[in-house]
């Protein structure tokens, strides 16, 4: 009886030797003793097939890198070359006013040399200042065209948005009114390119009266 008892207890299992068991690792199917990982050929198709997923997306993205990089040096020489000729219109507009220049000053050159009497000079003058002046007005309406606008003053109040004052002048009348302009302002469209120098008008000082006088020479 004892010795049954024994034999029994020598086939139970002890839970430790079971736990050992089910953490043991287990060797993967597709391991070879040689460390090689084997692999289905579904697998490997699939392998190949991502690797060229893989290979497709570098292409493009080198593609994308190499585009943006060429686009980028377009984008700089477009710039530059906006930069070096933004003013061509505005300057093939001039061109009329220097060539009526040129005409003027050669017409005043010859009237000059053929003129024999005082008359002749001063007629010759009349001639050249009415070219300049419509020349002028060629030049000016060309400008206005390109946005260009000069700042107004006669009779205006100052405005230190558009105006600068360059000096007072102490006299009876309304304050802060524009008296003359010394210098033309000037706006590109919305935008200020010059200020207009001006002088503005401020009040007298008050005339001291004659004890105020006689108490100053005192003192």
């Amino acid at each position: 009886m004892s010795h049954h008892s024994k034999k029994n207890h020598s086939h139970e299992k002890d839970p430790q030797d079971s736990n050992a068991e089910k953490c043991a690792p287990v060797e993967s199917k597709a391991s070879t003793p040689n460390g090689k990982i084997e692999v289905s050929a579904q697998e490997y198709e699939d392998l190949k097939r991502k690797v060229a997923e893989l290979e497709g997306l570098r292409q493009k993205f080198l593609l994308a890198a190499a585009d943006y990089e060429n686009a980028k040096k377009r984008n700089a020489r477009d710039k530059e070359d906006f930069i070096k000729f933004s003013q061509e219109r505005i300057l093939r507009d001039l061109l009329p006013v220097l060539d009526n220049f040129e005409r003027a000053v050669s017409h005043a050159n010859t009237a000059s040399a053929n003129a024999s009497a005082y008359e002749d000079l001063r007629q010759n003058l009349k001639t050249v200042i009415s070219g300049v002046e419509r020349v002028q007005k060629q030049l000016n309406d060309i400008l206005k065209t390109h946005g260009l606008k000069r700042i107004d003053t006669a009779a205006q109040a100052f405005n230190p948005h558009f105006h600068e004052v360059v000096a007072h002048v102490p006299e009876e009348g309304k304050e802060d009114q524009i008296v003359d302009e010394l210098e033309p302002g000037f706006m590109l469209h919305d935008r200020l390119l010059r200020a207009a120098k001006v002088r503005v008008r401020v009040s007298p000082q008050p005339k001291a009266s004659a004890s105020e006088e006689k108490q100053e020479e005192i003192t």
